[in-house]
């Protein structure tokens, strides 16, 4: 979509744009004000200065701009493709800072309800949204049971748990099912509390820290959703853990997607029996943190909306990464959560001849479960049709060399374009069989001189 106005008319709208106190922000402001609520406008003292503030429901109202907050799926947010670098690094600023934001407010106890300006169209399913969110609160005393865990000294807090269990055996005999429930509320937070608690604030002070180290203490080991939830503290910490894995740049997979890469060949864990990982088990491949990754899960975002196919969805994504190692998690994503995903990959390199390097393909020294293209070009047609057993056995023959100049990864650098490819002696046109004893493995560029003898 490229810009209707001029270079002068654009700066010119742009300035008349306001910050605050904009139409949509109004009407929600009325729409609150005839339901009886009173409230606060962008307090200073909470991340992000949030457009209303409900101290005592302890909530906060976000009313966000489609376009200026990249609203996905939505029309109104489609960037213009004049200055399209400027625009896709500005929006996507804007939509980190905003999931930061919000991150952070609900780790310290505020419930968060984001409105978009397209939603604003009909004002009684919009007042309906907003009782439903002020109403919902969790306790007879109208606070709501939203609320950080309190990091102590786990031994005191096991104590009061023991204390308030103890004092429980008499509620037991009561009749009232209500009073039982109260009495429990605050064992329930206590548990929380200690749970924790059992990871240092030195180390980690928030539930996502807590997360991401628990993980890094037991990398490669399968994690249950349920250890999560109680280092987390919260009962949100599944958004935890796909924060840090979209946001953060943390290679964390859960059981679908470890069994999908598995049949394929793509998870090469002796340690672990990824049969039985369930969807809410987790593997964190790799204790390193990839700082990029935000970046290009906002391109996944945009690919994985388009109409085409789920291979040629990763073939586009693969495309636009090349040399960049990219986890099964994002790819998965790109293919819109569809299973067949580690299929098409496969198919990519085996059928396609698209460069496509994993641990067990061609580059040892790449982290488990990531993906590399490491070239933008396919391989000629005889070479597309090795198998990735025999291909995998040929560079372990080799020690993963060139068999005509020695080089090998270990050699790689940014400004290297080579990689490791199998080679038939042979040549399959002249009835040359995809076995290991007709192949050798051949650098790209000693391959391409082999081909133009």
């Amino acid at each position: 979509m490229s810009d209707v106005f001029n270079k002068e008319k654009r700066s010119w709208i742009m300035s008349r744009i306001r910050g605050g106190n904009t139409k949509p922000e109004i009407t929600v402001r009325k729409l609150l004000h005839g339901l009886g609520f009173r409230f606060r406008l962008h307090v200073k003292t909470l991340p992000g200065k949030p457009d209303i503030v409900l101290p005592r429901h302890r909530k906060v109202i976000l009313v966000h701009g489609c376009f200026w907050h990249g609203h996905q799926d939505c029309s109104k947010a489609k960037r213009p493709a004049t200055n399209a670098e400027f625009w896709d690094a500005k929006i996507t600023a804007n939509i980190e800072r905003d999931r930061r934001n919000k991150s952070v407010l609900e780790d310290a106890g505020w419930q968060v309800l984001e409105l978009w300006t397209c939603e604003l169209k009909d004002p009684e399913e919009l007042s309906g949204r907003l009782k439903s969110f002020l109403l919902n609160e969790g306790s007879a005393g109208g606070v709501s049971m939203a609320r950080r865990s309190k990091q102590e000294e786990p031994e005191s807090l096991r104590k009061r748990l023991v204390e308030l269990l103890a004092d429980f055996e008499q509620e037991l005999e009561k009749g009232d099912l209500r009073s039982k429930v109260l009495c429990l509320v605050p064992a329930h937070n206590l548990l929380r509390d200690l749970g924790s608690s059992l990871i240092s604030k030195e180390y980690a002070p928030s539930a996502r820290e807590r997360i991401i180290h628990y993980l890094q203490k037991y990398p490669r080991t399968v994690i249950s959703g349920n250890e999560l939830m109680v280092v987390a503290g919260i009962g949100e910490w599944a958004r935890r853990v796909r924060e840090l894995r979209v946001q953060f740049g943390w290679s964390v997979v859960n059981g679908v997607t470890a069994k999908e890469m598995s049949k394929e060949g793509d998870l090469p864990l002796e340690s672990v029996d990824v049969s039985k990982m369930g969807p809410d088990d987790y593997l964190l491949l790799d204790e390193t943190q990839d700082r990029d990754a935000a970046f290009r899960w906002n391109t996944a975002n945009e690919i994985r909306r388009k109409k085409t196919s789920v291979q040629s969805k990763i073939l586009e994504y693969m495309r636009v990464n090349i040399g960049k190692q990219i986890t099964g998690e994002e790819l998965r994503y790109v293919a819109d959560n569809k299973s067949e995903w580690a299929r098409r990959v496969r198919e990519l390199r085996t059928e396609q001849g698209w460069p496509v390097a994993t641990r067990t393909t061609g580059m040892p020294d790449l982290p488990v479960g990531v993906y590399l293209l490491v070239e933008d070009r396919q391989a000629p047609e005889h070479d597309r049709v090795i198998p990735d057993a025999v291909r995998r056995a040929v560079l372990q023959r080799d020690d993963y060399k060139c068999s005509e100049c020695g080089w090998h990864h270990e050699k790689w650098n940014p400004s290297d374009p080579r990689h490791l490819e199998a080679h038939h002696v042979q040549q399959h046109a002249k009835g040359g069989a995809n076995t290991e004893e007709n192949l050798i493995t051949l650098c790209n560029i000693c391959h391409d001189k082999a081909h133009r003898k």
